[in-house]
């Protein structure tokens, strides 16, 4: 390297260790300020611009425009100027969302989002706010002239709206905005050396036959050959949160979907996927909680592309079917899979048995599976031999210990704002605070995507290290 480069080098990054613009931004200290179309330093403490770490500016705008911004004083990072509202009304259209639903989103009015959408001169944090609602990099909204961030996702949606009534234009724009969470942490995750090596799982066509062997036998097939790979016994599962979530890096997004809809599989990047479920219905109890997401893990596992369509939808009721009465074949595979997960048939009766007589709330409870399926899956466990009206338990409140080990924070996160957006509320909080206590992001971005002040998140980080301690390892 020569000395004009490493002059440039310090020029950008500051003195310090290092040949690349990778290694300096790593340990640079330097504060860059980003408009919507301008990146400059942070020379005033009353720029209203978004705050980036070297390490962001770098991995958003690559090197060439920080070096402008050493030699112009300011570089620009947008060459069209009206490209940005044009993104944000294309994303909006190909969701199928009006301007009213993206308001009340993104907090704003309807006037300022109709005035993003002409490009006008609007703050910064404005544009960023309505493109993570939309499922964009914000980043890049007006760094990239073509939308950034789960296209085929947004035309998916669009469409299976008209399909699913349970699917409103608001649980659109909330199904959207989990893909920016996935998309994000998975993002930062990677940064921060926490993505785990992935298992040896594969993509199946195979859903049975309608003449020969059903959908729910090979489910059945997947979820032992499951156990067997991640070499669990054939007990309860202690927490699907923490299997999916730490074994299989899979992140696991919270959100508000309705009454009727269980949860989603939605493809977050080229390569990653993502389980959303939802915090209200059935879901509050969190033995269904863990079928929805087992469910959903079938479907993120296992069904190759053309079939998940980059975004499946699973409603309650469909969630109840029996196995071999549900005529799609990719839904009966993964309810199967979702029940011999989590009570394998070889455990169920002699569990069942050693329990006192007709005590099915013991077994729901002993498994943490929902009543619906654990119920089905002890009734085929018994070779159907009594009669399935025999198979009953009171309704209770499920053990306690299932929501301790499930939670997702919702109730006492440390940052209360967030019982309004429990999007942000799981492991995605953590990931973001521990990646702006490493420079990563800067601490600016964390409060924005937390919806709380720099010393509100600053504040957190204790609490959120207890609860999330395998994060902040790194």
């Amino acid at each position: 390297m020569s000395e004009a480069d490493l002059q440039m080098l310090d020029a950008v990054f500051g003195p310090g260790p290092g040949t690349t613009p990778e290694e300096r931004a790593a340990q640079s200290k330097q504060i860059f300020v980003r408009g919507l179309d301008l990146l400059t330093f942070d020379h005033s403490a009353k720029a209203r611009g978004r705050r980036l770490t070297a390490q962001e500016a770098l991995e958003a705008y690559e090197f060439d425009k920080l070096c402008e911004v050493v030699q112009d004083g300011s570089a620009i990072i947008t060459s069209d100027p009206v490209a940005v509202g044009r993104t944000l009304r294309e994303r909006r259209n190909q969701l199928g969302i009006d301007i009213r639903t993206v308001a009340s989103k993104s907090g704003l009015v309807a006037s300022v989002v109709e005035a993003l959408e002409a490009s006008k001169r609007r703050p910064v944090r404005e544009y960023e706010r309505v493109a993570r609602v939309l499922g964009l990099d914000e980043r890049l909204i007006s760094f990239n002239p073509e939308p950034q961030g789960n296209e085929k996702v947004a035309v998916r949606l669009r469409r299976i709206s008209d399909e699913l009534p349970a699917l409103s234009p608001s649980v659109v724009a909330t199904l959207a905005e989990a893909s920016w969470v996935a998309m994000t942490q998975i993002r930062l995750e990677e940064k921060l050396g926490l993505r785990r090596p992935k298992h040896d799982f594969h993509v199946s066509n195979n859903y049975g036959s309608p003449l020969g062997r059903p959908a729910y036998l090979v489910g059945y097939e997947l979820a032992q050959a499951f156990r067997k790979e991640l070499d669990l016994s054939t007990g309860p599962i202690p927490s699907m949160r923490e299997l999916v979530e730490i074994q299989l890096a899979t992140p696991v997004i919270q959100a508000p979907l309705g009454e009727m809809i269980a949860g989603a599989t939605v493809q977050s990047t080229r390569q990653h996927r993502a389980i959303v479920l939802n915090v209200h219905g059935k879901n509050a109890d969190p033995r269904v909680r863990r079928t929805t997401m087992a469910h959903e893990l079938c479907h993120l596992l296992f069904d190759p592309s053309p079939q998940l369509q980059d975004l499946r939808v699973d409603e309650y009721d469909a969630l109840d079917e029996r196995d071999d009465l549900r005529a799609d074949p990719i839904e009966q595979r993964a309810n199967a899979f979702a029940v011999e997960l989590l009570a394998p048939k070889s455990e169920a009766v002699a569990r069942y048995r050693s329990s006192a007589e007709g005590a099915l709330g013991h077994f729901l409870d002993e498994f943490g599976i929902s009543f619906t399926a654990g119920r089905y899956q002890l009734w085929n466990s018994l070779k159907r031999s009594v009669a399935l009206e025999s198979l009953w338990a009171p309704n209770t409140a499920p053990d306690s210990t299932w929501e301790e080990r499930e939670t997702y924070t919702l109730a006492y996160h440390p940052l209360r704002v967030l019982a309004e957006h429990p999007s942000r509320a799981g492991r995605f909080s953590a990931v973001v605070v521990r990646a702006a206590s490493l420079g990563a992001i800067s601490w600016d971005t964390a409060a924005e995507w937390l919806f709380s002040t720099e010393d509100e998140v600053k504040n957190a980080q204790a609490d959120l290290q207890d609860l999330f301690p395998d994060v902040f390892k790194v």
